[in-house]
């Protein structure tokens, strides 16, 4: 004799039982084949008593990926089967539709069973029939497709830890050796050789890790996210090295600053709108990020710039009415030609010396004075 078996409940996909209470003599026995089968079912008699019956029934309809809908004359009597198929239909879940007697759809019901799947019918459908529905193989299965699952993710990450290591190991080889260190005195013409071509840009280094990133507030990471095209999953630190520009405007991320103005007093608008200060100040994420090459912290509580250090594409950064007020951490950034510095605490440009690649500061009348060497490499602009 068949017996009820506990539902499924949980976050991976399921299947929602539909049939008619009369029905249960022919229903349960199939049912029993499937969960032998290890698919994850849910039908009503996982509704504890005394719950709210209709809002359980639409929390797990909603909740599941498709419907199997066992079709008779009682089902096609029963209020509640009509209902729970509509709402299927409505929230377009994929329905199944199992036959166990000549009950022939008309009316609504026609209309309503139009777009099913007829999976099998007669008095005695089996599970095997049933399971030639892809709804159900594709997607549904327990323990042994879980089981597949969590093998090929040690797998993948097997394997790329081990592709990083490669990667190390071909790196250590290919790195210059140390010159012997033998005082000598170079030729002049050497000398005047080296000084008339640039020197090259450092190449990134790119974070082989597999942990997630850890975030230091919720909207650095949705700009990343929106960055990578990734809403949902882990952000591994090799998908920082995608994120090649960066706009945070007070609470808001921007796809760049053109509708970005600040007034005499500092307040910065999008659109002529004043806008909330944001909150990035931890900028370690951001250091992680080495194809960075353009970085904008308009409005942000953001103090210390260490962590950008190491972002040697970095070309233009804009760091207008933050609350930054050192720039003596920006010491070790090649690329770095364009820096906007309006409405902030800074006083002293004379550690911008030190970045070779410098072209042009903007600096606001608020600022006033400044100290820098009148032999600066690179100019300075002042904005209302």
């Amino acid at each position: 004799m068949s017996t009820f078996f506990q539902p499924y409940e949980g976050k991976r996909p399921y299947v929602f039982i539909s049939y008619a209470h009369r029905d249960s003599g022919r229903v349960l026995p199939l049912l029993n084949g499937l969960n032998d089968r290890k698919l994850r079912l849910w039908y009503d008699e996982g509704i504890p008593a005394g719950s709210d019956w209709p809002k359980n029934i639409e929390r797990h309809m909603r909740g599941s990926a498709a419907v199997l809908f066992f079709l008779s004359e009682a089902a096609m009597r029963s209020a509640n089967c009509f209902s729970e198929i509509r709402t299927a239909v409505q929230l377009n879940k994929p329905v199944g539709v199992v036959r166990l007697d000549g009950a022939q759809p008309d009316g609504r019901w026609a209309e309503l069973l139009e777009s099913a799947a007829i999976l099998c019918g007669g008095s005695m459908p089996d599970a095997d029939a049933v399971l030639q529905w892809k709804q159900l193989t594709r997607a549904f299965y327990r323990k042994r497709t879980d089981r597949f699952r969590t093998d090929w993710i040690g797998l993948i990450l097997a394997l790329l830890l081990f592709l990083g290591a490669v990667a190390g190991l071909i790196a250590l080889l290919n790195q210059n050796p140390e010159p012997p260190d033998v005082p000598a005195t170079p030729h002049p013409t050497a000398i005047a050789e080296s000084e008339a071509t640039a020197a090259p840009i450092p190449t990134p280094t790119v974070d082989p890790g597999l942990f997630p990133v850890v975030f230091p507030d919720v909207q650095q990471e949705n700009a990343v996210r929106g960055a990578i095209k990734k809403p949902d999953g882990d952000v591994l630190r090799p998908d920082l090295a995608r994120v090649t520009e960066l706009v945070f405007c007070g609470h808001m991320t921007l796809q760049n600053t053109d509708s970005v103005t600040t007034d005499a007093d500092g307040t910065v608008r999008v659109n002529g709108a004043p806008v909330i200060a944001g909150r990035v100040a931890d900028l370690s994420v951001i250091g992680q990020m080495a194809f960075l090459e353009r970085l904008a912290l308009i409005d942000q509580p953001v103090t210390d710039l260490k962590p950008l250090n190491g972002l040697v594409l970095l070309r233009e950064l804009d760091l207008r009415a933050s609350a930054v007020t050192d720039l003596s951490a920006l010491t070790d950034l090649p690329n770095l030609s364009i820096l906007h510095l309006e409405h902030t605490q800074v006083s002293d440009l004379t550690p911008l010396l030190a970045l070779p690649s410098l072209n042009t500061v903007t600096v606001s009348a608020d600022m006033l004075p400044l100290s820098w060497t009148e032999d600066k490499p690179f100019r300075v602009i002042l904005v209302p």
